[in-house]
């Protein structure tokens, strides 16, 4: 249907590009340690935009056969549409980047199951009143661009990825998250998986207060992008061209601590956000966004890049049913040195945070953030003593990132985060008392 769409668009006078997403997702639930469900769903969807009169038009469908009123739409809407500042890509080479695994597709739905149940037996053999939730998720995604500049490329890509978690009851709920990426083919790792959740649940058995204070505080990687989040949305070049963004002319200031290197990656091998070209046929590329603390720049799709009289950085994301917009791949935090060990030890009272809960009403386009911790734990005298409970964390990200004492020395896998441990000298806490 894209060469139909695209032959009758340029017959009829139009610069013209169709996107066509494909998407094939299969579903295994536990929950509560009971198997509970397996889906699966699959669609094909396609975009066709294009340029008439200097203006850009829009349509979308799921719909094969009607090709002729997708055309007419795109055509009506360009009427109304905004003024177009950029040119379609033509072809070129594509970057190397591993997006595909075939283990990952020809894997039976019952292997999920066996290996559902095999989580759940080792982890209540280690902490038999644990209540486990566990999904497995796998997406197999092909993606078509085509162009009236003559771009036609595709590619293919499959993603699996194993979420947990635990509910325990001691004193209240306790929940304990992991995550695993399974997008290379390798099998869960059962034991060390357990084992994690296990560590967790001892150090939650007791319950540890901490007074409202300002205490030096540890984001473990899975945690941590909560407070990227904002700083992903202050790089959007979307941001730039509405003059919103709180980093408008601070290119090349030092913003952030030194230990900081921030970078978004579409070409990592396995991120679940990786391709070798962009939502509008643009080759992938690795972007650093802060280096060593220095801001260095925005992302950019086409239509913002030439709003703001820049280049495209290949970072145009996009459903087939709206247009793109520039955004985030997969996020990369530069490891340090620091072991987690000792990162602990030097901690007379703070926090250790695992995972946390939103950003309440806080003003997210300047860096502010209130995040209820929803996964956290008192560090006292250099050890773990419990958990906490009621714990809000308020700030600005900015702030926080320029004083880092600590960035761990082994990256977590988070699917779309490749990050460290990231520790903060002194975070404002509130606490109920």
């Amino acid at each position: 249907m894209e060469d139909e769409l695209l032959l009758l668009a340029q017959a009829k006078g139009g610069q013209a590009e169709v996107f066509r997403a494909d998407s094939n997702r299969t579903v295994v639930e536990f929950r509560a340690n009971e198997f509970h469900s397996q889906e699966s769903r699959l669609t094909r969807g396609y975009g066709l935009r294009l340029v008439r009169n200097g203006r850009v038009g829009f349509s979308s469908t799921t719909n094969p056969d009607v090709v002729e009123e997708m055309v007419q739409a795109a055509f009506d809407t360009a009427a109304f549409g905004k003024p177009c500042r950029f040119d379609f890509p033509g072809p070129g080479p594509k970057p190397a980047v591993t997006t595909f695994d075939n283990r990952v597709i020809v894997l039976p739905a019952l292997k999920m199951i066996d290996w559902g149940r095999e989580l759940i037996e080792a982890v209540r053999a280690r902490v038999p009143n644990l209540k486990l939730d566990v999904t497995f998720t796998r997406t197999y995604r092909k993606t078509v661009v085509m162009n009236g500049a003559g771009l036609d490329t595709r590619f293919s890509r499959a993603e699996f990825d194993l979420s947990v978690t635990g509910l325990i009851v001691h004193d209240g709920l306790v929940w304990i998250p992991e995550y695993e990426n399974l997008s290379s083919g390798a099998p869960p790792a059962i034991g060390p998986l357990a084992d994690r959740i296990e560590q967790r649940a001892f150090s939650a058995r007791s319950r540890a207060r901490l007074a409202t204070g300002t205490y030096p505080v540890i984001f473990m990687p899975t945690a941590l992008p909560s407070l990227l989040y904002p700083i992903e949305v202050g790089v959007n070049g979307k941001l730039l061209e509405k003059g919103t963004s709180p980093l408008i002319g601070k290119t090349g200031q030092q913003l952030l601590d030194e230990k900081i290197t921030i970078a978004d990656n579409g070409l990592r091998d396995f991120g679940l956000a990786s391709g070798p070209f962009d939502a509008e046929g643009v080759p992938r590329r690795r972007t650093a966004l802060f280096d060593r603390g220095v801001f260095t720049g925005f992302l950019f799709d086409l239509a913002t890049a030439g709003a703001c009289r820049a280049e495209t950085t290949g970072s145009a994301g996009r459903d087939f049913s709206a247009q793109p917009q520039p955004g985030t791949s997969n996020i990369e935090l530069a490891v340090g040195t620091a072991r987690l060990e000792d990162a602990i030890k030097g901690v007379r009272e703070g926090l250790l945070v695992y995972d946390c809960l939103g950003g309440g009403q806080s003003n997210l386009l300047a860096g502010d953030v209130t995040l209820n911790v929803s996964s956290g734990y008192k560090i006292e005298n250099g050890a773990v003593t419990g958990r906490v409970k009621d714990v809000m964390i308020a700030g600005n990200v900015y702030e926080m990132f320029r004083n880092v004492t600590a960035v761990g020395d082994t990256e977590r896998d988070l699917g779309t985060y490749f990050v460290p441990f990231v520790k903060f000298p002194g975070l404002k806490v509130a606490a109920r008392d």
